[in-house]
């Protein structure tokens, strides 16, 4: 079952009180509505029942598919992000269960972004290291073909075989669909990822697949992958 507490919430708007559900962990087996909220963010949605204003709040917790033996970590704070490493990682107090020990997928998120597209990946049945790799090939052709946007952040979202590659510049968040080619070709230029995808790195992120490249020509690995003449098409 998913583990909750009711939190008081001020109002920016009318400063009255009100009460807010806060999850410390979501199980998708047991908690289909609320997995269904968390899916497209509305969990985190609070509505004033005194004058109706909409806000969008922010805690970590625990999601927990239990059909596909995934534990995604989304954490706010350093000090939670180390507790949340040992404990997948088996160091001291945290330690997971022994018997869970390479037969999970564990994960840890720093943002509701990347919380929601670690479960658009993992529900698509894809590796999320073969999309990070792909993310940096795209996020690389972006900062080429528009060298006037800088974009800080990439990330991917999406269903049903379509995803698209998000860009967050000054101007605002631009997107593309993702060539799935250049997905699957990433598994031709990586084949050491063919290890098992469950056990090892629980930060899979930019940083990651940026150490990925250091040991290889960063233009081969741009040139040599399935569209390296394609132009990123902003929509």
């Amino acid at each position: 079952m998913s583990k909750a507490t009711v939190s008081k919430v001020t109002c920016p708007k009318c400063k009255m009180k009100g009460d807010f559900t806060v999850y410390s962990s979501i199980n998708t087996v047991h908690d289909p509505e609320l997995t269904k909220k968390l899916k497209d963010l509305t969990l985190f949605d609070y509505t004033c029942p005194h004058c109706n204003t909409r806000i969008s709040l922010d805690f970590g917790f625990l999601y927990h598919d239990m059909d596909k033996r995934i534990m995604i970590y989304y954490v706010r704070t350093d000090a939670g992000e180390k507790r949340a490493e040992d404990m997948f990682l088996g160091r001291g107090v945290y330690d997971v269960a022994e018997d869970l020990r390479g037969k999970y997928l564990y994960r840890v998120v720093r943002s509701k972004r990347q919380l929601k597209e670690k479960i658009d990946i993992f529900d698509a049945g894809l590796d999320d290291r073969y999309m990070e790799m792909t993310k940096l090939y795209y996020m690389t052709k972006f900062q080429a073909d528009y060298p006037d946007l800088e974009a800080a952040q990439s990330y991917v979202y999406g269903a049903d075989g379509t995803f698209y590659v998000a860009f967050s510049t000054d101007e605002g968040e631009i997107s593309t669909v993702v060539n799935m080619d250049e997905y699957n070709y990433m598994k031709g230029v990586f084949p050491s990822f063919a290890t098992p995808l469950r056990g090892g790195d629980v930060h899979i992120d930019f940083d990651w697949a940026m150490k990925q490249v250091n040991n290889q020509n960063f233009g081969n690995f741009l040139s040599q992958t399935a569209g390296g003449d394609i132009k990123v098409t902003i929509d």
